[in-house]
């Protein structure tokens, strides 16, 4: 389904230096397929979920969906970010049913849609409250079902649930997988945790300090569906996590 093709971006600075953010990533993302970027502050991961989203334009390189040139946003890639950006003038409802009505939705249609992906994602009762009202993960959970309002094929997905304390982020986590699990979206997930790669996804693809480069990509050959309980005596699981805490650990080899 995704096509990143030599992909590199490079971005001047306010002195009016070149920066080389990204050099040279190539990646094929299944349909279906649910991959993570890893890699240390600064190596670009961000940048190159932007790309993928049509937000940002490569340097050089391509990126393709089904074989089509990517050439800025579309409704067919639905990204959450860490910052909710929820309207604060709305409500639960009033957020998730934004995108649909854009679209020029039925009203009555839009509503219907917005409260059944309300209840998806837990927060039934919640519907006439404002963001203010909410919790992190709630309003993680608003910014995720506003996102599957409109249909996207694919998430991308920046570490969505960073700003989050521990237990709410693994509640989000196991959350995102049942969603994943029924619908079986593509996704491309950037994050800092090793953890969390290794929990959600079927690859992870790590990145080489500045300018990102793929250092390694690791399948993660765990069953499905996953359960925290059992992964956390699963010895698989948790050689997975020693050896790509040890690729983030070890500098990139010169070629």
């Amino acid at each position: 389904m995704i096509a990143i093709e030599r992909i590199s971006k490079t971005f001047e600075t306010r002195r009016g230096a070149s920066h080389l953010a990204l050099g040279e990533i190539s990646l094929d993302v299944a349909d279906g397929e649910f991959v993570s970027i890893l890699g240390p502050s600064g190596c670009g991961k961000s940048t190159l979920l932007y790309i993928v989203g049509g937000f940002v334009p490569p340097s050089t390189g391509v990126v393709a969906l089904d074989g089509k040139p990517v050439t800025g946003p579309g409704p067919d890639r639905g990204p959450v970010f860490q910052e909710f950006a929820l309207f604060p003038w709305k409500t639960v409802l009033g957020n998730v049913m934004y995108g649909l009505l854009e679209r020029g939705t039925p009203k009555v249609e839009a509503e219907a849609k917005a409260r059944a992906l309300i209840g998806l994602v837990h927060l039934e009762g919640y519907e006439g409250f404002y963001p203010k009202e909410l919790s992190g993960g709630m309003k993680q959970r608003v910014a995720i079902a506003r996102t599957l309002a409109y249909g996207p094929s694919i998430l991308l997905m920046d570490e969505p649930f960073g700003a989050l304390d521990a237990h709410t982020r693994t509640g989000m986590q196991n959350e995102l997988l049942e969603i994943w699990e029924r619908d079986r979206k593509t996704v491309l997930f950037v994050t800092h945790s090793v953890e969390e790669a290794v929990f959600l996804s079927d690859r992870v693809v790590v990145l080489t300090r500045s300018p990102g480069r793929i250092k390694e990509t690791i399948r993660i050959d765990l069953p499905r569906p996953r359960r925290r309980k059992e992964l956390l005596v699963d010895n698989r699981y948790q050689r997975l996590v020693v050896e790509i805490e040890a690729l983030m650990d070890t500098p990139a080899q010169r070629r």
